[in-house]
C-alpha cells in the first residue's frame, strides 16, 4: 500500500464514523485483531473504539466532526481531529450540561493491507471537562 492509499483508509474511517454516524466503517476498515489505546479505555480491542463512539452519541447531539490534519509516512498515518457537539446526556458521570462541548485529539493509526490494524487514540479530556463545568483552574 502507497502513503497515499493509507491515508484514504484512514480518512474514509474517519468520515463515515464520526462525520457520518455509520458504526458498520468499523467493521470496513479496521482488521478484527487490530491493537488500540484510547485514553479513558481499558479495552485493547475495536470494541474500545466502538464503546467510545456510542457513548460520544448517546451523550451528545448535534456533532459536526472535522478534520484538522491528517498526515502519512510509510504504514502510519497521523489524524488530527476536532469535535462539537451539545452535551444532552451523561457523559461518564457528567450529566447532561446542555453546553456545546469541543473535543480535539490526535490519532496515530498504522495500516496494512489496506485496514486499520492498531490506533493510539490521544485526546484533551481536560478541555472538555473544563468545558463541561466539572473542573476549574484557580487564577
Amino acid at each position: 500500500m502507497t502513503v497515499e492509499q493509507n491515508i484514504a483508509v484512514v480518512r474514509e474511517y474517519h468520515e463515515r464514523m464520526w462525520m457520518r454516524d455509520d458504526l458498520t466503517a468499523l467493521d470496513d476498515c479496521w482488521n478484527p485483531a487490530a491493537a488500540v489505546e484510547v485514553s479513558g479505555f481499558a479495552d485493547s480491542t475495536i470494541e474500545a473504539i466502538r464503546d467510545d463512539v456510542t457513548r460520544y452519541r448517546g451523550a451528545f447531539t448535534d456533532v459536526r466532526a472535522s478534520i484538522l490534519d491528517l498526515i502519512g509516512q510509510d504504514d502510519k498515518v497521523v489524524l488530527h481531529w476536532e469535535t462539537t457537539g451539545r452535551h444532552v446526556g451523561p457523559y461518564g458521570s457528567v450529566a447532561a450540561t446542555g453546553k456545546d462541548i469541543t473535543m480535539t485529539g490526535v490519532d496515530i493509526f498504522r495500516v496494512a493491507d489496506g485496514r486499520i490494524v492498531a490506533c493510539q487514540s490521544l485526546w484533551d479530556g481536560l478541555s472538555v471537562y473544563e468545558q463541561m463545568g466539572v473542573l476549574s483552574y484557580p487564577e
